[in-house]
């Protein structure tokens, strides 16, 4: 049966590839004496959203696995405050899930709750009294005036192992995005807080994930990083044309072999324009027409940010490149920046992932239809 394409990220059996990865990551989340972690790190659209909740899912009825996922993209007004509250919302609310920790109301509503109700709840439960005295800390500290938020956050992070070790289970903590954590106040030092903390958890495993190569470099990937070789790096590649090809089948999607290896060049196989072109109706009349819509469409809103971000030269060197170029000499041609301010333009372009060398002294945009969008913006109209 055809699924429906969606825009949000997949699991369970619109799930599509990643076997390896997925594999691979499973076998350390179910070994009991295993507490490898991982850093897995890839451009945006790519597809790590899906592999994270697709672990989610499958651990999901794993006796002994409690699995806790927390993007922190997704939390507005990221603060000390905010991300305080959703971290130990989000590990509570895992335990709870599994049943570890008996409460009929979720952890959000609790939380919100007067303190007479949140006592009489701690006191229907059957746990340990450090623990109680945890649960009671994290479900009453909003109410608390004078609150140190970098205390809470430390709190929290040790919570899920506190939590593992008194129900004999294994926690998983996955921080989805977590380089956005470097935008809060004192962010460096929470996340060196946090590695110095993770290095004496017996039952945690902690699983991060970022899009900005630079600042995941920065908390994981650099020699210099706090998590640097404490956890396994693993850079996520958008899906090659045979899982293209098994992603067009499982949505229903016919198309002739010349236009699905066309759909993949143009979409270098990321799995979130492959879903949005997908949702068009003129996919399977006229490829041409479905990706165009989502230019014209869609194109303003998914890469006018992304293009804002680079400097103004940079931008030249993009629009150069759309126009045809692909060495140092032609790019320096048509966007009359000399040679050797080209070159050094490259490099932190290469490092922000929006180019990538082709071959000796040639390069190209990494995505075709960011390229597509450059021409129809800056060079046809």
């Amino acid at each position: 049966m055809a699924r429906h394409f969606t825009l949000v990220p997949v699991y369970g059996e619109g799930f599509v590839g990643r076997d390896g990865i997925i594999k691979e990551i499973l076998s350390e989340i179910k070994n009991p004496k295993s507490h490898v972690g991982f850093a897995l790190h890839g451009r945006r659209r790519v597809g790590k959203t899906s592999i994270l909740k697709e672990l989610e899912y499958a651990t999901k009825d794993e006796r002994g696995i409690v699995l806790a996922y927390l993007s922190l993209y997704k939390i507005a007004d990221l603060s000390q405050k905010t991300f305080s509250e959703k971290l130990s919302q989000t590990v509570l609310e895992a335990f709870r899930k599994k049943k570890i920790i008996l409460i009929d109301y979720t952890i959000e509503s609790l939380m919100k709750s007067p303190r007479e109700i949140i006592d009489s709840v701690l006191s229907k439960i059957n746990i340990g009294a450090e623990v109680s005295e945890e649960l009671k800390f994290f479900l009453n500290f909003r109410k608390e005036k004078d609150t140190n938020y970098t205390n809470v956050i430390e709190r929290a992070f040790d919570l899920g192992d506190k939590l593992a070790q008194d129900s004999k289970t294994k926690f998983v903590l996955i921080l989805d995005e977590f380089p956005e954590i470097l935008k809060i106040e004192n962010g460096l030092q929470i996340v060196k807080m946090f590695r110095t903390m993770h290095e004496d958890h017996k039952n945690t495993m902690l699983i991060i994930s970022g899009s900005e190569k630079r600042t995941l470099e920065a908390v994981a990937l650099n020699e210099t990083a706090p998590f640097y070789k404490q956890l396994i790096s693993k850079k996520i590649q958008p899906f090659s044309y045979e899982e293209t090809i098994e992603f067009l089948k499982k949505y229903g999607v016919k198309i002739p072999v010349n236009q699905s290896l066309e759909l993949y060049e143009i979409t270098s196989g990321v799995p979130f324009y492959l879903q949005y072109i997908g949702r068009s109706s003129a996919i399977t009349k006229d490829i041409h027409n479905a990706i165009n819509e989502f230019i014209k469409e869609e194109g303003n809103v998914f890469f006018s940010e992304e293009f804002e971000k680079l400097t103004d030269k940079e931008k030249s060197i993009c629009i150069a490149f759309a126009k045809g170029g692909s060495t140092p000499s032609e790019i320096s041609k048509i966007s009359e920046e000399a040679v050797t301010s080209v070159s050094s333009y490259l490099i932190n372009l290469q490092a922000k992932e929006v180019i990538k060398k082709i071959d000796k002294g040639k390069y190209e945009l990494i995505d075709g239809l960011f390229s597509l969008w450059i021409k129809q913006r800056y060079i046809e109209n």
